[in-house]
C-alpha cells in the first residue's frame, strides 16, 4: 500500500466509521435545545413588546395596539 505522508491520506485511508447510537442521540439533544432556546427568544421578545406598548400608551394616554 502506498502512503504518500500527507494527514489527508492517512485519515482518507482508515475509511468510514459506523455512526454510534451516541452520535444519533447526539442530533436529538441538539433539537431540543434549540426549540427551547426558540422558545425562550420568542416569549422575551413578546414581552418586549408588550411592555414598550404600556410604556408608549402611559406616555401619550392612548392604546397603540387595539
Amino acid at each position: 500500500m502506498e502512503n504518500s505522508g500527507s494527514l489527508t491520506g492517512h485519515i482518507l485511508a482508515q475509511g468510514w466509521s459506523e455512526e454510534s447510537p451516541a452520535a444519533r442521540g447526539g442530533n436529538t439533544k441538539v433539537i431540543i435545545v434549540l426549540a427551547v432556546a426558540l422558545t425562550m427568544l420568542i416569549a422575551i421578545s413578546l414581552l418586549v413588546v408588550f411592555l414598550a406598548n404600556d410604556a408608549l400608551s402611559s406616555l401619550t394616554g392612548t392604546m397603540l395596539i387595539e
